[in-house]
């Protein structure tokens, strides 16, 4: 019984010391192994870095290890803010733009030059049941249950499209609607997901709890609902315009972007929330905050590979996006940013960290 107490003993240890960090195929925690992606507006291509450590390191602005492209990439010239996501585990590179087209380039760790035909899609989200003057935003798959959630923003409300199955839509296919919202959200701009959870950004809505909270709030729930209890609102937030999701299930914190200069802040433009505290009260201060109000006063979308410990975001102003990235390393250690500026005339507005990319 002492052996067999001392075995469950071990194991536990373990699972303590790594359980904190999931693997992402095969690759557990850690900075390693790690590739970026974002799309150029200016060539429409796809720039990929294969090694974001070697990126990180550098003193000067590295080219991008590869580059791609494909006549369909012209459909989301417009990306929209936040409009490029990763699927590790199924190898799949998602882009939508701000009109709501969707591009999906599969076999995307071996895509160099001219993607084949046979391995880039497009497809768009219906016109019926679309918000008026609706503007498409942040995407976000979930890989575990295969869906992908898009944020739209219309003139008086808000919502997030669901899209099940994203790898099998065909060529020109039109996806009906599936909207999760919640009455009365307006300016939803951000989204995260994993493992059937999904988290929303919202600029404003109706009044929460007896204190009548108002402004901008986070949401949880899943592909079908939000829970009305699981909100994180109120003037200790902190919580601005523009709330751009970045989602690390290995710690389990939710990084939200706010753009100071929109917002009339100089404080941190990062905040980040334990997944744990929703539910727990509405008007809850970050657990903690970075990130730099004059190096990243502009600071419109953002990106986390998930289980690795990297941090990478995007400038942005208006409609006009810029070609720095703001890359983190071990945020939640307080790093500070590093800028890497690609190539001059670029215009990167999504970006995408693959974590399994040894």
């Amino acid at each position: 019984m002492t052996s067999r107490f001392l075995l469950g003993l071990a194991a536990s240890v373990l699972l303590l010391a790594f359980g904190c960090k999931e693997p992402d195929g095969g690759a557990t925690g850690g900075t390693a192994g790690v590739a970026l992606y974002t799309f150029d507006s200016t060539t429409n291509r796809v720039f990929v870095w294969t090694d974001l450590n070697a990126v990180y390191d550098s003193t000067t602005a590295p080219a991008p290890t590869y580059q791609f492209s494909s006549s369909l990439f012209s459909k989301v010239t417009n990306l929209a803010w936040g409009g490029l996501c990763f699927d590790s585990q199924r190898g799949i590179l998602y882009m939508v733009s701000d009109t709501g087209t969707i591009v999906r380039v599969s076999n995307i760790r071996s895509q160099t030059g001219t993607v084949p035909s046979g391995e880039v899609v497009s497809f768009a989200l219906s016109s019926t049941g679309r918000l008026t003057n609706g503007k498409f935003g942040q995407v976000s798959l979930d890989a575990q249950t295969n869906t992908l959630f898009i944020t739209e923003a219309g003139d008086s409300s808000s919502q997030i499209w669901v899209v099940a199955s994203p790898n099998a839509q065909l060529q020109d296919a039109s996806v009906t609607l599936q909207a999760l919202q919640q009455s009365g959200d307006t300016g939803g701009t951000g989204v995260a997901s994993a493992s059937g959870v999904v988290y929303a950004f919202m600029k404003d809505g109706g009044t929460v709890g007896i204190d009548a909270l108002t402004g901008p709030r986070l949401r949880k729930g899943t592909s079908t609902s939000f829970d009305a209890a699981q909100v994180i609102l109120g003037n200790l937030t902190t919580l601005g315009l523009y709330g751009s999701l970045a989602l690390d299930t290995g710690s389990g914190y939710l990084f939200v972007a706010r753009h100071n200069t929109d917002a009339v802040s100089t404080a941190p433009p990062i905040q980040a929330f334990r997944t744990g505290q929703f539910g727990l009260s509405y008007n809850q201060a970050p657990a903690l905050s970075l990130g730099s109000a004059t190096a990243q006063p502009d600071l419109r979308v953002l990106s986390h590979p998930g289980t690795k410990d990297w941090l990478v975001g995007l400038r942005g102003q208006g409609t006009v996006g810029y070609n720095t990235i703001f890359i983190w390393k071990s945020p939640l250690g307080g790093t500070a940013a590093k800028a890497v500026t690609v190539a001059t005339g670029s215009v990167l507005k999504g970006l995408a960290v693959d974590g399994n990319a040894s």
